[in-house]
C-alpha cells in the first residue's frame, strides 16, 4: 500500500510537465485534477497516466463549480445552477444537467465531478437560497451524475453563506442540504474559509472542530472527505497543511502546488507509524470508487456527449 495513493496532483495543460506527471503516476498517486486542456488532450492524458500507474486505473477529477467548460476548453457551457430555478421543472433540469455533465466528463476520461456546490444564495453557483429547494435540486443533480457514471462531491462545507452565522442558525439553514444528502454523497469538500463561530483559528479544511467535531460527530457523516484544491487555497505551508488536514479527517489531498513534496511529507508521516489507519481507510474508499466507476455505464463518444450538452442549452 502506497501512501501516495491519497494524493491527486493537479495537471495544467501548457504549464505542467508530462514527464513529472508520469513519474507521479508511477509513484502511485490516486489520480489527477486536470485543468485547461481540450477534450482530446484531456482524454489522451488520462489514458497515458493510467498506462504509467502501477494500479492501471486512476481516478481523474473535474474541479468545477458549474460545468465542464471551466476546465475543458472546448466543452459546451451548460445553464448555471441558478438558472435551473426558471425551468418549467427545476428538478428535471437539475437531473438533466447532472446527467449531461457526467456524460461529457466521462467521455474525456474524467470520473469524479467535484460538484455540486450546495451553499445557499441567489448568485451562481448556488441552486437557490431556500434550504429545502437546494436539497431537492442537489438530490436530482446527484442522481443525474450517478446515472451518467460519475462520482460526485458536495461542497463547500459547512456552507459559505453561514460564515457569520451562529451554529444554531446554520443548523436550520446551511446544514440542511448536507444532512439530507449524506447517503448519496460520494465525498464532501470543506471550505477554505474561516467560520468564527465554529473555529476562529483555522480554515474549515484545516479545522478539527469543523471536520471531526461538527461534520463527523455532530452531523454523523460517515463518508469520504476531500481537501479543497490546495493550489487555490490560502495556505502558507502546503506540506504541513496537508498533514494537518489528514489528521483532521480529510482523506484525499487535491491539486497541491508541489505534489512530490506533499507525497514525500505523507510518506515520512507514515514511516513514523502515524496516519496508517487513516491511509488504509482512504485507500479502501479509493478502491470502492474505482469499482463504482468501473461497473457504471460505458463512456460516450466525445462528439456525441458534447452535442447533447449543446442541445440542452438550446432548449
Amino acid at each position: 500500500m502506497k501512501p501516495a495513493r491519497i494524493v491527486f496532483p493537479g495537471f495544467w495543460f501548457g504549464e505542467s510537465s508530462l514527464q513529472e506527471a508520469q513519474e507521479l503516476a508511477r509513484r502511485g498517486v490516486g489520480g489527477f485534477c486536470v485543468y485547461g486542456g481540450t477534450a482530446q488532450e484531456t482524454l489522451d492524458f488520462t489514458r497515458r497516466m493510467n498506462d504509467a500507474s502501477p494500479y492501471g486505473r486512476l481516478l481523474f477529477c473535474a474541479d468545477i463549480d458549474e460545468d465542464l467548460s471551466e476546465i475543458v476548453t472546448d466543452a459546451p457551457a451548460l445553464p448555471s445552477n441558478g438558472e435551473l430555478r426558471h425551468f418549467s421543472s427545476p428538478q428535471d433540469g437539475a437531473y438533466r444537467k447532472g446527467n449531461l455533465l457526467a456524460r461529457m466528463a466521462r467521455s474525456v476520461g474524467l470520473d469524479w465531478v467535484l460538484a455540486p456546490v450546495v451553499d445557499l444564495g441567489y448568485a451562481s453557483p448556488a441552486f437557490a437560497d431556500v434550504p429545502l429547494e437546494v436539497t431537492h435540486l442537489t438530490g436530482d443533480f446527484i442522481a443525474g451524475l450517478s446515472n451518467g457514471g460519475a462520482l460526485n462531491c458536495i461542497k463547500y462545507f459547512p456552507g459559505v453563506s453561514g460564515a457569520l452565522k451562529t451554529l444554531a442558525q446554520m443548523e436550520d439553514a446551511e446544514f440542511v442540504p448536507y444532512k439530507h444528502t449524506f447517503r448519496r454523497a460520494d465525498a464532501i469538500m470543506p471550505s477554505d474559509m474561516i467560520f468564527p463561530n465554529i473555529d476562529n483559528d483555522n480554515q474549515a479544511m484545516l479545522s478539527d472542530r469543523v471536520i471531526k467535531g461538527l461534520l463527523k460527530k455532530r452531523l454523523n457523516y460517515k463518508g469520504c472527505v476531500v481537501s479543497f484544491p490546495l493550489f487555490k487555497a490560502r495556505v502558507r505551508y502546503e506540506e504541513a497543511s496537508a498533514i494537518k488536514m489528514l489528521h483532521c479527517g480529510v482523506e484525499n489531498i487535491l491539486a497541491p502546488k508541489d505534489a512530490s513534496g506533499v507525497v514525500d511529507a505523507i510518506e515520512r508521516e507514515a514511516d513514523k507509524g502515524l496516519l496508517m489507519d487513516e491511509i488504509i481507510h482512504a485507500v479502501s474508499n479509493h478502491e470502492m470508487f474505482v469499482s463504482k466507476v468501473y461497473v457504471g455505464p460505458e463512456p460516450s463518444d466525445i462528439g456525441e456527449a458534447f452535442e447533447m450538452g449543446r442541445a440542452f442549452c438550446k432548449k
